[in-house]
């Protein structure tokens, strides 16, 4: 097996490579552009489309990114490595390491969801004996509704508020589901205002070649009947959104599947609109990699490690504590 060591984040001591580690590194892979999972490394592993959205977003220059088109391997100290799409969000990657001494193979997932995308790349995994897997909806009761049921969901909130003589606001993250929300709405031939921040987002997508988004119109305060407003979550109590008197406010997210969610964000409606894989979605990752072992990260770790190692399978949380059995280094 290769080696994975898990010091304040996940580690390949044979590359000396780091996989989304939160603080700067001399070498690291970051799978998409979500601020959570960037670092200003000395050197930086990405797909090509997240490769500008750290130029735009995070100003991280082209001398620190080593772009990768997906699907296409380069080898680097005895190891081949390939980038696969995530589904996640627009750039986002898996990795994917074959030791060519021995063919031991590995595959991170990062984030990742593999039900169908409007402006994320389809999701396309690869064998490997050792899975490492983001597990943020790890339990068997997070099973979101069909992507067609959702977007009925959306349109049918933006329609009522319509005709309420309300004005619809979707409040998604700046990058990812703004897009998305964005997409879909083009799609139904409904106007569309962007807050700055995911017009910005947008407009870096477009050029990144991102499919099916429009040129996206931003929104200054004002909006016309008829339009919906899309704007990330943290600036739903800002004055430009404080100050349409009539408006209906939805929140997109996978935590609306949680009991009270609509009271807790404060808002009208919750959508389980989520740019995350569910729990069969999970099962579907384990199921397509087929690995021998799977460490878990983020979210329901060890929950999910437990239930895979009932079905057989050797599975242990990256940083729990069940992993006494488990020939896997932790260091603090």
């Amino acid at each position: 097996m290769i080696e994975v060591i898990y010091q304040k984040g996940l580690y390949l001591p044979e590359l000396d490579l780091w996989f989304d580690p939160r603080s700067p590194k001399p070498r690291a892979f970051i799978s998409h552009a979500h601020a959570d999972h960037v670092a200003r490394h000395s050197s930086t592993i990405c797909s090509e489309v997240t490769a500008r959205l750290l130029r735009d977003r995070f100003r991280i220059s082209a001398e620190r990114v080593e772009p990768q088109p997906f699907h296409s391997s380069f080898t680097d100290k005895n190891f081949r490595i390939t980038l696969l799409p995530a589904g996640h969000i627009a750039g986002s990657a898996m990795i994917h390491i074959t030791r060519l001494s021995d063919q031991a193979s590995l595959l991170y997932t990062g984030d990742f969801k593999n039900r169908p995308s409007r402006t994320a790349e389809p999701i396309a995994f690869a064998q490997a004996d050792t899975l490492i897997m983001e597990t943020t909806f790890g339990l068997p009761r997070h099973r979101f509704p069909e992507t067609s049921e959702v977007e009925n969901e959306i349109l049918t909130f933006v329609r009522e508020s319509f005709a309420q003589n309300k004005t619809p606001v979707l409040l998604g993250y700046s990058l990812g589901k703004s897009q998305e929300a964005l997409a879909l709405m083009h799609e139904h031939d409904i106007p569309t205002l962007l807050h700055p921040a995911a017009a910005s987002m947008t407009r870096s997508c477009i050029a990144a070649g991102t499919p099916q988004l429009p040129e996206p119109l931003e929104f200054d305060g004002h909006a016309p009947e008829g339009h919906v407003i899309i704007a990330p979550p943290h600036v739903m109590r800002s004055k430009k959104l404080l100050g349409l008197k009539a408006k209906r406010t939805a929140m997109l997210s996978g935590w609306a599947l949680q009991p009270g969610a609509k009271f807790r964000y404060g808002v009208d409606e919750v959508i389980p609109f989520s740019d995350h894989a569910d729990h069969p979605g999970l099962m579907h990752c384990v199921e397509s990699v087929r690995p021998k072992r799977v460490i878990t990260i983020h979210g329901y770790t060890r929950e999910f490690a437990a239930e895979l190692r009932a079905l057989g399978i050797e599975a242990w949380s990256a940083n729990g504590n069940d992993q006494l059995e488990f020939h896997f280094n932790r260091k603090s």
